[in-house]
């Protein structure tokens, strides 16, 4: 009976645990010079970036764990252009710039996605142009996007990953 207790959390955790679950996702950019808008307001632009693939790279991955398990999402992000526009300020000593988001600068994303199975076999591919006109007429999200970094980036792509693998995360 004692060891029944103590085998009870463990296969829980087991059950419940997100990696026997789901797929994975693997990210890469490429030629980020190029980028449209991938540049920071203040700050070094190479710590800027570093971040921003960081949480591409956690957004990708959250997604992946709807997918089944053993599928890998592999995406190769070709230009993102940030929500928002960089505008010039001017303090009392340095100019600066901050992001300025208005509806006419709206966020837009290219990659190319290859979804294969746990043996290799390419299941789903393709070239994706995605964007989202309409990212700021949600007076809802507002009070998410002061706390949450690619808001409205994130939005886009759960939008075009429900869409794109609506069948398959019907089927899992």
């Amino acid at each position: 009976m004692r060891n029944l207790f103590l085998l009870a959390p463990a296969t829980i955790a087991l059950m419940l645990s997100p990696a026997v679950l789901a797929g994975e996702a693997k990210v890469t950019f490429e030629n980020i010079e190029d980028y449209t808008d991938f540049r920071p307001a203040n700050g070094i632009e190479e710590r800027f970036q570093e971040r921003k693939k960081e949480q591409f790279t956690e957004i990708f991955n959250e997604l992946s764990e709807q997918l089944p398990e053993g599928q890998v999402l592999s995406v190769t992000i070709k230009d993102i252009d940030l929500s928002g526009r960089l505008e010039p300020t001017f303090g009392q000593t340095t100019a600066a710039y901050a992001r300025v988001v208005r509806s006419i600068d709206f966020p837009t994303m290219e990659f190319d996605y290859a979804l294969t199975d746990s043996a290799g076999q390419v299941l789903e591919e393709g070239s994706a142009k995605i964007k989202d006109m309409a990212f700021d007429l949600d007076q809802a999200k507002s009070l998410k996007v002061r706390r949450q970094a690619l808001y409205f980036e994130e939005q886009m792509l759960e939008d075009w990953f429900n869409k794109t693998f609506s069948k398959r995360l019907a089927a899992n």
